[in-house]
């Protein structure tokens, strides 16, 4: 069996990871923030809406190695990024989705402003 883990993302992730700073709201209720990386994507979306206009709107998301993480981060961990290319230094993201890869490694969707309140409609 190859170690896709290992291989390709160890290496990937040490070359294009970004430090980001993670509190574990929802992971590790009342842990303190610790610091983590990250490979960014931002990637920009055209949506047609039901009268034919176009809705341009942009995805945040961070891919990271699960290996690296005592406890993964969960979806309404809020996530705190250093100024960077596109993402001003006052950025708070909080999680909204977490896809696994399978390899190891998970992709976090990521959304601006901080997680709704009401529990009913958290994941």
């Amino acid at each position: 069996m190859i170690d896709f883990a290992a291989l390709a993302l160890g290496p990937g992730i040490a070359t294009f990871a970004r430090p980001i700073s993670v509190r574990p709201v929802r992971s590790q209720p009342g842990k303190p923030a610790y610091l983590a990386r990250g490979v960014w994507n931002s990637r920009n979306l055209e949506v047609t809406t039901e009268d034919n206009r176009l809705l341009n709107s942009r995805t945040l998301s961070l891919g990271i190695r699960l290996s690296e993480f005592t406890v993964p981060p969960k979806t309404r961990d809020l996530i705190d990024v250093p100024a960077y290319r596109s993402l001003p230094a006052e950025n708070t993201l909080w999680i909204d989705d977490v896809d696994l890869d399978g390899q190891g490694g998970a992709t976090l969707f990521l959304k601006r402003g901080v997680p709704p309140k009401n529990e009913a409609t958290a994941p």
